[in-house]
């Protein structure tokens, strides 16, 4: 029986594998043997390490999944403006990512839609970094002497980021067009906000 440390060696290869073999072909088109050639092991070996390959890729978006919120939570001691514009720059700069990481992340979408267990893991990252953009849209409205319903502008932001995302990769657009949009969002949303301090008064 193979040793704990080798199961876990063997199931990140494979898991990279997927990885390497998904982002070129997508994720139907890629096979346990081409899988198993990209890991270097034979194989009959993969479903040694993983019952089938809906498993290895539920496995795989927890794995991006951990690794991305981990980068995201690099920005939590920033203040709060810098700390948004890091947020919404590790999304939408591609030279940030791993090179098969966005191809990856389309999959992992597309597949989340048709397979529950796909699409727990995957609404678990989008619950962690929704509550991110909350908390850093909130202490920048603080600072700016704002009131704003965090909740729906960080709603508003995830769907600017991924909808950006999936454009870029499927029919381009202006460099860095993305970002710029989402800045523009965060900006429009403070300034329809309400002052904190409510309503000036007038003078009687």
């Amino acid at each position: 029986m193979p040793r704990p440390s080798q199961v876990s060696q063997r199931r990140a290869q494979l898991i990279r594998a997927l990885a390497q073999v998904m982002a070129q072909q997508g994720y139907e088109a890629a096979s346990i043997r081409e899988i198993a050639q990209a890991a270097g092991l034979a194989p009959g070996l993969v479903h040694h390490y993983f019952p089938d390959k809906e498993a290895l890729l539920v496995a795989l978006t927890e794995d991006l999944g951990a690794q991305w919120l981990t980068r995201l939570d690099e920005a939590e001691g920033l203040a709060p403006e810098a700390r948004l514009r890091r947020l919404i720059s590790l999304h939408l700069s591609v030279d940030e990512a791993r090179p098969d990481e966005l191809g990856c992340w389309l999959q992992i979408i597309a597949e989340a839609a048709r397979r529950p267990s796909v699409g727990a893991v995957w609404a678990g990252v989008v619950l962690s970094l929704r509550s991110r953009l909350v908390v850093a849209l909130t202490a920048l409205a603080e600072a700016r002497g704002r009131t704003l319903d965090a909740e729906a502008g960080a709603a508003a932001l995830l769907a600017l980021i991924y909808g950006g995302l999936t454009l870029g990769a499927t029919a381009g657009g202006p460099p860095g067009y993305a970002a710029t949009a989402a800045w523009a969002l965060v900006e429009g949303l403070l300034a329809a906000a309400p002052s904190a301090d409510g309503p000036s008064q007038a003078a009687g």
